[in-house]
């Protein structure tokens, strides 16, 4: 019982917060219209057939069938010269202003809305990995790129296309993926500093996108030792970071758990960094343990990477989603990237993602809806005819050279990018289901009673080919 209403609790998560998204964003332009004197002819919460409605003021206020999106009905932002009702008659042509402010009253409302609940996150906080500078190299396969170009094992990285980084392994895989032409890691191999240039390679395990082949040390640390345990017994203590076992580094903490288990109860010998300081702990001996009617050899500690808890403002949580977007879209339209459309996500993707986002904990599900809803507002703006950003550089065009654009230009570019954003969210669709399987399996479980070794931080995984935010929920 306690699964189903999990299950339904974070649906319930989902579904309100992605779509109270878009109906703030319709609800801005709305109010918009009707403050500007614009004929407004439906305003409908969802898409399809109308299950609840009433009339006022000559609105049509009604909720649809399919509850994700909305649309407000603005005939007046055609910006023919005549423009006409659904009905068939005509309305008086609107002002450039009023079209503006019209259009961008829900771009702006989606920025009020990611305030609000970016206050939210301020206050509550939201995990993020904890402040690194620097990559430790673990492993280097000899057919990758990074190889030929000279990168070797216990290779520090400290710099990625000569800049530095505080955000560790995820920041320096985001700045590799999003980066045209080639990359430049800067490293420091004992007492020297290299530079290693490279074009990135197709990496078949993130859809071909540039993910490093290489692969880096991400500290393993023991956040609690259960008392008489393995662990307890053998002196390991909260905070311990584990370096190596029986000799051999350890990449993560998937790679800790794995060697416990394959341990079957043999003493272990582990390198740990307590407190500045590398010790010796031998005679670590996992104990066997029923789980499913399975024997799992467990030592008795919940391991965890090390995530802390930030306070980002709103105005720092908009200048991330500014430079993700930004970067984002210069990788998407570059020819030397690797970087392609099939990447994005459309809604079924961002649910998906939420969704994720939701299972690892309420933060990271506010934190996400604050990304999604500034996303929707500065794609929205792209100056692209069908989208915000167009009616309001078809109405700046009128205003500027104080003529309506001719109908037969205004149509020709509606009609051919309508078809193409139509043609685009089908494509990635079908990428977002294709990528369904993988999402999914990264969403937390409802957690058990007992967890005396956890692997998951609290938020997705780093390696996770998580999908890059795409076109905004039509509307």
């Amino acid at each position: 019982m306690s699964t189903v209403l999990y299950w339904a609790g974070m649906g319930l998560f989902v579904a309100f917060f992605f779509s109270l998204c878009i109906f703030v964003h319709e609800l801005g332009h709305l109010l918009a219209a009707l403050w500007r004197g614009l004929v407004v002819e439906k305003f409908s919460v969802g898409f399809g057939k109308r299950l609840w409605g009433f009339r006022r003021h000559g609105v049509d206020y009604q909720v649809s069938m399919i509850p994700f999106g909305g649309y407000v009905a603005l005939p007046q932002l055609d910006p023919s010269e005549h423009p006409t009702a659904s009905d068939g008659r005509p309305l008086p042509h609107a002002k450039p202003l009023d079209r503006i402010i019209a259009a961008l009253a829900g771009p702006l409302f989606n920025i009020l809305f990611g305030f609000l609940l970016g206050f939210v996150v301020w206050w509550a906080g939201v995990y993020k990995p904890a402040k690194a500078t620097w990559c430790d190299v673990y492993k280097v396969p000899a057919e990758a790129p990074e190889y030929a170009a000279g990168l070797r094992p216990d290779d520090r990285i400290t710099r990625v296309n000569g800049q530095s980084f505080t955000g560790g392994w995820p920041e320096v895989t985001e700045r590799i993926v999003l980066t045209t032409g080639e990359v430049t890691l800067t490293v420091r191999r004992g007492a020297e500093v290299k530079e290693f240039s490279y074009r990135p390679k197709a990496n078949p395990d993130t859809e071909g996108l540039g993910y490093p082949f290489f692969k880096v040390r991400s500290p393993t640390v023991l956040r609690t030792v259960l008392p008489n345990s393995a662990a307890a017994a053998a002196g390991l203590k909260p905070g311990d970071q584990i370096v190596s076992v029986n000799g051999e580094a350890v990449e993560d903490t998937q790679d800790f758990i794995a060697r416990i288990r394959a341990s079957a109860g043999q003493p272990m010998r582990l390198l740990v960094e307590r407190q500045g300081q590398r010790l010796p702990v031998n005679g670590v001996q996992a104990r066997s343990e029923q789980v499913a009617g399975q024997a799992i050899y467990r030592i008795g500690a919940e391991i965890d990477a090390p995530w802390v808890l930030t306070h980002p403002t709103p105005v720092d949580q908009l200048c991330e989603v500014w430079q993700k977007t930004r970067d984002t879209l210069k990788s998407l339209f570059s020819r030397d990237s690797l970087v392609k459309p099939r990447h994005m996500s459309g809604p079924i993707g961002i649910v998906q993602v939420i969704a994720v986002k939701v299972s690892h904990g309420v933060r990271d599900g506010l934190a996400f809806i604050v990304f999604v809803s500034f996303s929707l507002a500065l794609l929205n703006l792209l100056p692209i005819p069908v989208l915000d950003g167009g009616h309001i550089l078809l109405a700046v065009v009128e205003w500027v050279i104080r003529r309506p654009v001719p109908v037969r230009v205004a149509y020709l570019l509606q009609n051919a990018f309508a078809i193409l954003l139509i043609g685009f969210m089908l494509y990635v669709t079908f990428f977002d289901l294709r990528r369904s399987g993988k999402i999914w399996k990264m969403i937390r479980p409802e957690p058990a009673a007992e967890a005396p070794a956890k692997a998951a931080p609290p938020a997705a995984p780093a390696k996770a080919p998580v999908p890059a935010p795409g076109p905004a929920p039509a509307k």
